[in-house]
């Protein structure tokens, strides 16, 4: 199954998500190795950001996230995350797709969390999950 993993750069737990869908046999697109693209949303701030969608670098980052996440077969959400997370995950719910939430503690539940076919609370629970159970 091609997973798209959706998460924060800062996400301590993302890297170990990866690892264990890998393990299970999944083709994950991990967006943190897709080849340096000289642009690091960490020093963003927002009036730079808006001023920055159109720039070649940002636009070719898009692309190739939009790609594989269009030819995914499952969205895996790790929180904490922010709001492209969250659109990749509203995305995938959208087209379809096997939607799960990895839950993290301290979070917030949200009533639009229903929307999704699975929630976790263990890295290792979502490869079942993407399978069907719970």
């Amino acid at each position: 199954m091609k997973v798209y993993v959706a998460s924060s750069w800062r996400n301590e737990v993302y890297p170990e998500v990866v690892e264990v869908l890998r393990q299970a046999g999944h083709e994950v697109y991990d967006f943190r190795h897709q080849g340096s693209s000289g642009w690091n949303p960490a020093e963003m701030t927002s009036s730079k950001l808006f001023s920055f969608l159109d720039h070649p670098r940002v636009q070719s980052i898009f692309q190739r996230d939009m790609e594989a996440l269009v030819a995914s077969d499952a969205v895996v959400c790790v929180l904490p995350c922010g709001r492209s997370a969250h659109l990749e995950l509203g995305y995938g719910i959208g087209a379809g797709k096997r939607t799960v939430l990895l839950w993290h503690d301290g979070d917030a539940p949200d009533i639009m969390h229903k929307a999704v076919d699975a929630i976790v609370f263990e890295v290792s629970e979502i490869p079942g999950a993407l399978e069907g159970g719970q």
